[in-house]
């Protein structure tokens, strides 16, 4: 995936506030989730595939570290937190609620546990369905052809063609690889 942020070079150097606020101020119907919501991300520096569809609700932090492949469908109430990135891969669905969090802390010492910042990139395999309210921690891939199961929290990787499931995540049964 080769989709060069436009945003920057057209000297549109956008907070995620003002970003998250374009993206989410026309009305949630096939014209603007299909067309417009793309067009504007692709304008202000995300890289976006062909076919996106983007639902209204949608919120980023770090839009330009966000790579979306051809296909992919991010749905309403969902977060991406894209503070190491976030690559998803082409024909990725995404139920609402999604929750993708790159950004993490360490623990502390005993005066405030809440310690140093982490980041780490996530990955989406293409042909992935992320179902309804799961939550992807950072630094986790899931494999190609993969299911998530609803409400379901992935704290470490995945592999490819599974049906995953729980908190925390875990590969429960093996799906059929296409032909």
């Amino acid at each position: 995936m080769n989709y060069r942020p436009r945003g920057r070079a057209m000297g549109l150097d956008l907070d995620d506030g003002v970003f998250n606020l374009l993206m989410n101020l026309p009305p949630d119907n096939e014209l603007f989730n299909f067309h417009l919501r793309p067009f504007l991300a692709r304008l202000l520096g995300m890289r976006c595939g062909r076919g996106c569809e983007i639902r209204k609700g949608v919120y980023f932090e770090g839009h330009r570290r966000i790579v979306l492949g051809d296909n992919v469908c991010l749905n309403r109430q969902s977060y991406f937190d894209a503070s190491a990135g976030i690559t998803i891969g082409d024909n990725v669905k995404f139920g609402p609620q999604v929750l993708l969090m790159a950004g993490s802390h360490e623990i502390g010492d005993s005066r405030m546990r809440l310690g140093k910042v982490l980041s780490q990139e996530i990955h989406i395999g293409d042909g992935c369905w992320i179902c309804a309210r799961v939550t992807v921690t950072a630094g986790v891939t899931i494999g190609a052809g993969s299911v998530v199961s609803a409400g379901s929290i992935v704290q470490r990787s995945m592999p490819p063609h599974f049906l995953i499931g729980g908190n925390p995540a875990r590969a429960v049964s093996a799906l059929e690889k296409s032909p």
